[in-house]
């Protein structure tokens, strides 16, 4: 795959935040196929979300959107008991967003992996990984006091 940088190749350390959040946005893909099709997405969200060892509890539910080529594309999303996956397709534009969020740990080569399954080689143009919520605590009860505190302030 033509990447123009080196992705990460272990997990994170997750015990002093709640989890990591994926964003990529990708371009020049070779094979534009899947990106407007429902069931190769459908297929590729539950490729994802198994390789990076979360679990689905809604979806995917994929969705089509009409319009010019800047908009017309396709979405898919799916619940995870770790939070959620998202990718949003533009087969005319040949670029892809994805999104994931996660208080697991996962290896993003794992999904740049499945994404290159997907659509063959791409460039990224756009990648942010990013811890949420530093010193969330891992507990329920300590987590539900912090919620709460917050709430009611």
């Amino acid at each position: 795959m033509r990447q123009r940088y080196l992705a990460h190749r272990t997990a994170l350390r997750h015990d002093d935040h709640y989890g990591d959040e994926l964003t990529l946005r990708l371009s020049e893909v070779t094979d534009t196929r899947a990106l407007d099709d429902g069931d190769a997405l459908h297929t590729f969200m539950l490729d994802l979300v198994a390789r990076i060892g979360m679990t689905v509890i809604a979806g995917p539910l994929v969705a089509t959107e009409e319009g010019p080529p800047q908009q017309a594309g396709k979405s898919a999303v799916v619940i995870l008991a770790e939070s959620h996956a998202a990718i949003h397709t533009y087969p005319g534009l040949r670029q892809v967003f994805v999104n994931i969020f996660s208080c697991k740990p996962f290896r993003e080569a794992d999904v740049l992996d499945e994404l290159g399954r997907l659509v063959g080689d791409f460039e990224i143009n756009e990648r942010s990984l990013t811890r949420r919520g530093e010193n969330w605590p891992r507990a329920l009860g300590p987590a539900t006091r912090l919620w709460r505190a917050q709430r009611h302030g």
